[in-house]
Order: structure tokens, then C-alpha cells, then sequence
């Protein structure tokens, strides 16, 4: 399942000044404005459209070149204009190598299609184009973190995830305690993981994903059956709520089996 950039960043990469030539200035301003606001929205037709109108004025406009590659991205339902799209992106990061947000969104679009290792490189470039002093530094950080677990880059990992937790609002996410713990228990340091699963789950107490990597910390690293028990039924009572996950549901309560027996 695809998940749009997260809001603020993407926002954050729409920013961008126009430079476009006196003629048809007004015309293209306004279809960019529209594209915008419905790639904000999610009306990623509607975006691909304003954007191949804008293109068709001005072939090298950055923006509409750039946002096009990303709304394509996630309105395709072929494999063949998903392709289509990260080619393009890539494109946009030779024809403009000075925006941070060409390499950003390249990055992000082969990180969703499971591709970490190389979407490593493009995230490492945009967030050193980022403008100094941004807000949405740690974004990209968190985006950076979860490329260098996925490829086992434990040192990296700790390096560029650590820092934000002097920071808000990161400080306070639970993906960001999510990640660290998942980052110990790769360190083999499952004390120290359950540690962080809690810290994340005393922000956000119904996080299914913290509740569930807690519940197998507690079951298969440290052997704590009680604890496991317990967030095993917490985070099966989150899924039943949610009613998304029914395999999901059934693999805890035989798991939540096994465990009584084991008593």
C-alpha cells in the first residue's frame, strides 16, 4: 500500500518560486496553483492534468515536472507508468540538480517501491540541498532512518535518528521511538528496544505497530510471557477496533494460545 509524502513535506517541496518566462506567466501560475492544491488533496488526476497543461507551456518547469513524476506515481495502477514515473523523477534530478526537492521526491518513490538501498543516495542529496535552517529538516531524517535500517546501516541509523530526540515535534512521534527500538533489537539489545517501544507507546497508547513489536520483544527476545500477553491482547483489541487486519487478528490469538500453554 502507497502512502503520500507526508503532508508538511510535501507542502514543504510545492514551496518552490516560480520562474517562468513573461509570456503565458499569469495562465501557468494559476494551473500550478492547481495542481497544488489538488496533489494536497489527493486528486491526482485532476493534479496530472494541471501539470501536463503547465508543461505544455513551459517544458522545464521544475514544479510541473517534478510534481507530474509524483502524482503519476501514486494514481498508476500499472507497473509500467509507476516505472514511467520513477524514470521521470530521475530525470528531474539531472535536469535539475540544485533542487532539493527533485532528489527528495526520486527518493521517496523508490523507497515506497521497496528499492531503500538506492533510494539512499537521492535522500542523502536532498537533505543536503535543504535550505538551512528548515523545519522539515527532520523529515527527511526520519525518511533517511528508515532507509538505513531496512539495509541493516546500524551505525548510520543511530547517527541521523538519535539526534531528533532533543526535537520537536519529533521528540514526540511514535515512529521515531518505533524506529529506535527497532534499532536495539537489531543491536541485540532487546532491554533497551522494549524500552523505546514503551517510551513511543506512554506518546501514542494505541499504536498497534509499537504494540505488536513490543509484544514479540517481551515473547521471543526476553521471554516475559505476562508482559507479552498483555500486548498482545492490547494490540489485538486495536486491530479488532480498526477492523483492517483479520489475518493480522488471527495470528495473535494463536499466538496468545501457544503462550497459555506454555504457562
Amino acid at each position: 500500500m502507497r502512502h503520500r509524502l507526508p503532508p508538511l513535506l510535501l507542502a514543504l517541496a510545492l514551496a518552490g518560486v516560480l520562474l517562468l518566462p513573461s509570456c503565458g506567466r499569469p495562465a501557468v501560475e494559476k494551473m500550478m496553483e492547481q495542481a497544488r492544491e489538488a496533489a494536497l488533496q489527493g486528486r491526482f488526476p485532476e493534479a496530472i492534468e494541471e501539470t501536463e497543461r503547465c508543461l505544455r507551456y513551459v517544458p522545464k518547469l521544475a514544479e510541473a515536472q517534478i510534481l507530474h513524476g509524483y502524482c503519476l506515481f501514486l494514481n498508476a495502477s500499472r507497473e509500467s507508468v509507476r516505472s514511467q514515473a520513477i524514470y521521470n523523477l530521475h530525470k528531474a534530478t539531472r535536469t535539475f540538480p540544485e533542487r532539493y526537492d527533485a532528489w527528495l521526491f526520486y527518493g521517496w518513490v523508490l523507497l515506497e517501491s521497496g528499492d531503500s538501498r538506492n533510494a539512499i543516495p537521492p535522500l542523502q542529496e536532498a537533505l543536503r540541498l535543504l535550505p538551512p535552517g528548515s523545519p522539515h529538516r527532520g523529515k527527511l531524517q526520519m525518511l533517511l532512518g528508515k532507509c538505513y535500517l531496512q539495509n541493516n546501516l546500524q551505525a548510520q541509523a543511530l547517527q541521523i535518528l538519535q539526534p531528533l530526540r532533543a526535537q520537536e515535534p519529533y521528540r514526540s512521534t511514535p515512529e521515531l521511538y518505533n524506529a529506535l527500538g527497532m534499532l536495539a533489537m537489531m543491536r541485540q539489545n532487546s532491554q533497551l528496544g522494549a524500552a523505546f517501544f514503551q517510551e513511543g507507546l506512554s506518546r501514542c497508547p494505541r499504536n498497534e505497530v509499537l504494540l505488536q513489536n513490543l509484544a514479540v520483544a517481551y515473547d521471543l527476545y526476553l521471554n516475559d510471557i505476562p508482559r507479552a500477553k498483555r500486548a498482545y491482547i492490547q494490540c489485538l483489541q486495536v486491530k479488532q477496533q480498526g477492523g483492517q487486519d483479520p489475518e493480522g487478528c488471527q495470528r495473535i490469538v494463536e499466538r496468545l494460545r501457544k503462550l497459555s500453554r506454555r504457562q
